[in-house]
């Protein structure tokens, strides 16, 4: 679907099927990993990071907030501007699974063996048994967030640098109902930025506006038998079945989708016995279409021009 007349288009609206959470805990000293810059393999987790596992079906809630005080004058009975004086981007989510990652970022602690002073008065680990010491001035642990979603080959991806939970649910456990960790993670100032947001998308550079030409052409203007040609364009749907059109079962196109950005790059194989002639070929997204050109097929045996 194209957009209509007033610029709207069905085909633009998003969904979030599919996603993840990642973290990494950052040290006090030294550098901890590297925040990825860009949206990567869908279902990886960025390098030096760690998957949180399941998340309740209400998914991630991320809000990005900015509270203003007016600045009012005497000669305005309206603000003349507004004057920013907090920031925040906020990330949270109901965790299922209870793993190393989430209980000890719900908790504030880490897991360490349980020991047990023996006979002889020393201190001894307890077999198969960890414990959780949760302190009466907890520290906050400063970790990395990586919040990934995506709905088919569209991948959105926020990075937050720095971030600290600033608030937890309650556990409720009960006989019919899995255990939930619920979590608050808010942004920490990073070089001046709260986070920053990744994804494939055409939002901009690229991007197939209202009334943008679907364009098509051929690689090459002659070809031998048994040769091959690409038809290459833009202007196409995103992520579109792109059909090539050539007349004849002797010059057969590959599959092929256009990218997020509306380009697309057909190949399409002459056979051997192909009749020695011009075909015209073309190319569609299924909503647009055009002529790639007029391709000259060759003898084999002919000489190169």
């Amino acid at each position: 679907m194209t957009a209509d007349i007033k610029g709207n288009d069905a085909g633009r609206i998003r969904f979030a099927p599919d996603g993840a959470l990642y973290f990494a805990p950052l040290p006090k000293s030294g550098a901890g990993p590297k925040p990825p810059t860009s949206c990567g393999v869908k279902g990886t987790a960025p390098s030096g990071y760690s998957p949180m596992g399941y998340v309740d079906e209400g998914g991630v809630t991320i809000t990005p907030s900015i509270s203003a005080d007016p600045v009012k004058v005497w000669q305005s009975a309206v603000p003349v501007l507004y004057n920013v004086k907090e920031a925040s981007f906020q990330v949270k989510a109901t965790l299922l699974e209870t793993n190393l990652a989430t209980t000890e970022l719900f908790f504030g602690a880490e897991w360490k063996p349980a020991t047990e002073k023996g006979a002889d008065g020393v201190e001894k680990p307890i077999p198969n048994t960890w414990r959780l010491d949760l302190s009466s001035t907890p520290e906050l642990t400063e970790i990395s967030l990586v919040v990934d979603w995506s709905q088919g080959a569209v991948q959105y991806r926020a990075v937050i640098e720095r971030a600290m939970i600033s608030d937890r649910g309650a556990i409720q456990l009960q006989r019919s109902e899995a255990g939930k960790f619920e979590l608050t993670i808010e942004a920490l100032d990073a070089s001046g930025r709260l986070g920053y947001v990744l994804t494939n998308d055409n939002i901009k550079d690229g991007a197939v506006l209202p009334g943008a030409p679907f364009e098509a052409d051929l690689s090459l203007d002659a070809v031998k038998q048994g040769g091959e040609v690409h038809v290459t364009g833009k202007g196409a749907k995103p992520n579109a079945t792109i059909s090539v059109t050539t007349g004849d079962p002797k010059l057969v196109p590959d599959a092929g989708i256009s990218s997020p950005t509306g380009t697309f790059n057909i190949r399409v194989t002459v056979a051997a016995d192909a009749a020695v002639k011009g075909y015209t070929i073309s190319a569609s997204d299924g909503a647009h279409s055009a002529q790639a050109g007029l391709l000259t097929v060759a003898a084999k045996d002919a000489p190169n021009t």
